[in-house]
């Protein structure tokens, strides 16, 4: 039986003699592939396809991807990674196109520029957020002419390019869940000169270990630029660390920004499945890198005062890891639930590593609370080995068309410059689908403001993120009207595990009574799902009624 991770710390930390122990120092292969071959595929398990969806001079160096609500492709890439200075171009970010129906991109357009270095993007209704530390920033085409005009930049000075700000996810509780690694920003002691502004907000000072400047605001108020007056933050490489990074989560406009989970060194990607349960990589070079599932109030030991130990091993107050330590370098993680795929690859985890140049399988085995994978280890699902093939994978998104796109990094590691000056990096986008499988449709043009509340609960089912946010923002907006047939379609018992969720949490948006999740939480007849996700409901709101329901 699965344990909500998210509130019952208890019982993960009486786990943690299942943590692995300490690995020896690993040897880091810093090849890159001055030998790969340009023109060669990936391997993936037999049943699949893999193509070849963009390369150079498309994009280069890739290294974020978006759907929006129409299903149209956004990718970040640029010359800022990895040791830019303040003359450097700046990142972007490019729609990707195949205007032909060939498999193949063959149009790039700039949607958005000026930004540092880009590890993250996520899309929410009109607002493309892109996570470019030293700032979040959020970008708007107001017009519709598919460049961006307006940009605010919600949070600043979040540290440096190597460990800033990454994982960017809407979740179900309305709420954009980060993560962010352990550098941190170059006002936290004193104000930069000339940059009276640029603070960090307090949480992000919290996790640094600075309390920041004298008289500083805890939560500086986002400011907003034009196309042409927009200038980013310099992101300096020679910033150090603070003492741990960690996940946070803040509402629209970064209101109510809180840390979730503490004691990481350099979570990189996260994901989240249809359960509202998380899964994320942590990046070290010293003892291997580890996957974790953050919750309220964890701590995964890095810097902390009770455990020097990388994995947790037998130390209480340091939550356990979700796997065996690896050697390599984690990046993006995706949960894999496409109709389009088979049974096997459904309900599955997706973890890139472009160090080891590959894209493991992860199927979850839970231990009480805590999330392992079945048979103490994952598989490769896609991998370099053996074709030689460009396969340096950061981050990936599932297709409105049912098919998995992975974007990746050039051969070198960080920007490279040709004779004449430009940019002479690779870059890749792999599109990989079961064979012969037909693409779905595509997503409806229904305004969400005109669907009913079954074509919105269809939404949550769906493969891009955006739509499942948009869908629930739109039954929040309904508020108490929409109540009554959200519980309808719940106690019909006919809702997928991933509708069940986020049509509790869009009740919890909507203005649900404390008394109807604790009914919820507390009816032994119910399946499990929608208890955990009523308890959930409870503890975010800290309800009195909780303790009813636990006891």
């Amino acid at each position: 039986m699965k344990i909500p991770s998210l509130l019952l710390y208890s019982l993960v930390l009486c786990l943690s003699a299942h943590a692995q122990s300490i690995p020896a120092k690993p040897r880091i292969d810093w090849n890159f592939d001055d030998a790969a071959n340009l023109d060669a595929l990936p391997r993936v398990p037999d049943g699949f396809s893999v193509t070849m969806f963009a390369r150079e001079p498309l994009l280069r160096n890739a290294s974020s991807i978006a759907f929006d609500a129409r299903g149209r492709m956004f990718v970040s890439m640029g010359p800022q990674y990895r040791n830019p200075t303040p003359k450097t171009p700046p990142d972007s970010v490019l729609l990707v196109k195949d205007t032909d129906g060939d498999g193949v991109a063959d149009q790039s357009l700039t949607f958005a520029t000026g930004f540092n270095c880009v590890q993250g993007l996520a899309w929410h209704g009109r607002d493309l957020w892109v996570a470019n530390a030293p700032d979040l920033t959020i970008v708007r085409d107001l017009d519709g002419d598919d460049v961006a005009d307006e940009y605010v930049r919600v949070f600043t000075d979040l540290g440096n390019i190597e460990h800033g700000l990454h994982g960017l996810n809407w979740a179900p509780d309305g709420r954009l869940y980060m993560t962010k690694g352990n550098s941190k920003g170059l006002a936290m002691k004193e104000a930069v000169k000339g940059e009276p502004e640029r603070i960090a907000p307090k949480p992000f000072r919290e996790l640094a270990g600075f309390p920041g400047p004298v008289g500083a605001p805890h939560f500086p108020a986002p400011e907003t630029f034009t196309r042409d007056t927009y200038k980013s933050t310099y992101q300096d490489p020679r910033d150090d660390w603070g003492e741990k990074g960690g996940v946070l989560r803040c509402e629209d406009l970064g209101a109510n920004l809180e840390i979730v989970s503490r004691g990481l060194r350099n979570p990189y990607g996260m994901a989240l499945d249809d359960g509202f349960e998380w899964l994320g990589t942590d990046q070290d070079q010293n003892e291997g890198d580890r996957l974790f599932m953050p919750f309220y109030s964890a701590d995964f030991g890095w810097s902390h005062a009770w455990s020097t130990h990388w994995t947790g091993a037998n130390h209480l107050p340091t939550a356990p890891v979700s796997g065996p330590v690896f050697t390599g370098s984690g990046t993006g993680v995706i949960y894999a639930d496409s109709p389009a795929w088979p049974a096997a690859y459904r309900g599955v985890w997706l973890i890139n590593d472009w160090l080891l140049k590959s894209t493991q399988l992860y199927r979850a085995d839970w231990k009480g609370a805590l999330m392992q994978p079945a048979g103490g280890k994952w598989e490769d699902f896609v991998s370099a080995k053996e074709t030689g093939a460009l396969y340096r994978p950061v981050d990936m998104a599932f297709g409105a068309d049912g098919a998995l796109y992975i974007v990746g990094w050039s051969r070198g590691y960080g920007v490279e410059w040709d004779k004449d000056g430009q940019m002479s990096n690779e870059g890749r986008i792999y599109r990989i689908m079961p064979t012969g499988a037909k693409p779905l449709p595509p997503p409806s043009a229904m305004a969400f403001a005109e669907m009913t509340v079954p074509q919105l609960l269809a939404e949550f089912d769906g493969l891009l993120p955006v739509r499942r946010i948009d869908a629930q923002d739109e039954l929040a907006r309904r508020g108490k009207d929409a109540q009554p047939e959200l519980l309808t379609a719940w106690k019909s018992g006919t809702l997928s595990r991933a509708q069940e969720t986020w049509a509790l949490w869009a009740l919890n948006r909507a203005g649900g009574e404390d008394e109807l999740f604790a009914r919820i939480a507390a009816d032994v007849s119910s399946p499990l799902n929608p208890r955990l996700q009523a308890l959930r409901i409870l503890g975010q709101r800290k309800s009195a009624t909780l303790a009813a329901c636990l006891t």
